[in-house]
């Protein structure tokens, strides 16, 4: 592959895993307006790969859950992974929201988990995807890409003639 190409995934891609994680702290989130970050674990797990001919950028599975909500929960359980519940009660804990009435954040992941089985997220509800990381891969920054890509390739291909030309 193009030894451009590597350079500019290699340049791209932790870019992209920036522009992500901005996107987390600072995108106001449907329907309240407010950013997807809480305590910053989505975030952590934004990691990017890249080679001679490809780059990627992975999120944790629940990213789509920040872009689409959540619906009601259909039948079986929870595939096996942490319950609802628990994932709630930290969630709180983490962004400090302080419960009335003696209720402890168990409590409250039960009871918020409930809401959400059966009703579904309000971003859910309100049916208008996020666009917390639309916006992040524009026709800008692919050209971006590629004009690195093709600007490598330049100088190679002037290298190449110079070289060939001096013999």
């Amino acid at each position: 592959m193009l030894a451009s190409a590597k350079v500019a995934f290699a340049q791209s891609m932790p870019e992209l895993v920036q522009a992500s994680i901005e996107a987390l702290r600072q995108h106001p989130q449907p329907p309240y307006g407010r950013p997807a970050q809480a305590s910053g674990r989505t975030a952590q797990l934004i990691r990017e790969e890249h080679g001679d001919d490809f780059g990627a950028v992975y999120g944790p599975a629940h990213a789509q859950t920040l872009i689409t909500g959540r619906g009601p929960t259909r039948g079986g359980g929870n595939a096996g992974g942490e319950p609802l519940r628990a994932i709630l009660a930290q969630w709180a804990q983490d962004k400090g929201i302080q419960l009335t009435g003696g209720m402890t954040y168990q409590q409250f992941g039960f009871l918020a988990a409930r809401k959400i089985h059966r009703a579904g997220t309000a971003l859910h509800r309100l049916g208008q995807p996020s666009r917390l990381f639309s916006d992040i891969l524009t026709p800008d920054r692919l050209n971006t890409l590629k004009a690195r890509i093709a600007a490598g390739q330049m100088v190679a291909i002037a290298t190449e003639l110079r070289h060939a030309l001096s013999q």
